[in-house]
C-alpha cells in the first residue's frame, strides 16, 4: 500500500463536514478500490485542504475522488518521513504547514539530515517539525509543524535559506 496525498483549493471556504459527507456518501466506492482516509489539513482560511489516504495506488484515489465528486488538483504518492522529536496531536487545534517544490529531487534521508540540522533554528522560534510528506520523485515536499503561527515557520526558514513556497496555518482531522 501507498501513501497518497490529495491537494484541494477552494474559490470559496468550505466545511470540512461538507466535504466529509460527500465522502462518507461514496465510502462504498473507497473501499471497493482499497482506499483508506487518514486524515485531512484545512486551512485557516478553508480554502485549501491536503488530505492522506493510503492506497494500492495515486490512480485508485483519484478514482475515487471523481466518482464521489469531491474536487482535487493533485493527487501523488509519498513517503512519510518523521521527526522523531513529536508527532501530531489531533486534539491541538493548528499546525503549520509548508509546502515546497525543489529543482533538483531530494531523497527521504537528505530531507531527513536537512530537518535534524534545522531543529536548532526552529526552536529559537518555539517551531518544531513533526512529519514531512516526500513525493516519489522527490521534488516535491509537504511538511508539517508544531508552531505558535505561520510566521514564526516563515522566518526560521527564512534564516535557514531553505525553499519555502508557500506556508500556511491548519487544523488538522481525522475520520
Amino acid at each position: 500500500m501507498e501513501l497518497v496525498l490529495v491537494e484541494r483549493r477552494f474559490e470559496q471556504p468550505v466545511i470540512f463536514e461538507d466535504i466529509q459527507k460527500q465522502e462518507r456518501a461514496q465510502s462504498w466506492c473507497l473501499d471497493a478500490y482499497h482506499v483508506r482516509f487518514l486524515k485531512t489539513f484545512l486551512s485557516k482560511d478553508r480554502r485549501r485542504m491536503l488530505c492522506l489516504y493510503e492506497a494500492p495506488d495515486a490512480e485508485a484515489v483519484r478514482r475515487t475522488q471523481e466518482q464521489a465528486k469531491v474536487p482535487f488538483e493533485h493527487a501523488w504518492t509519498c513517503q512519510n518521513v518523521k521527526s522523531p522529536e513529536g508527532s501530531l496531536d489531533t486534539s491541538r487545534k493548528e499546525y503549520v504547514v509548508v509546502e515546497r517544490v525543489l529543482a533538483e529531487p531530494v531523497s527521504s534521508e537528505v530531507l531527513s539530515s536537512a530537518l535534524r540540522s534545522s531543529r536548532g533554528c526552529l526552536e529559537l522560534y518555539r517551531a518544531s517539525h513533526l512529519e514531512s510528506f516526500l513525493e516519489r520523485d522527490g521534488l516535491k515536499i509537504v511538511c508539517i509543524f508544531r508552531a505558535p503561527d505561520a510566521e514564526a515557520v516563515r522566518t526560521a526558514n527564512a534564516q535557514l535559506g531553505a525553499i519555502n513556497a508557500d506556508t500556511w496555518t491548519a487544523s488538522v482531522h481525522t475520520s
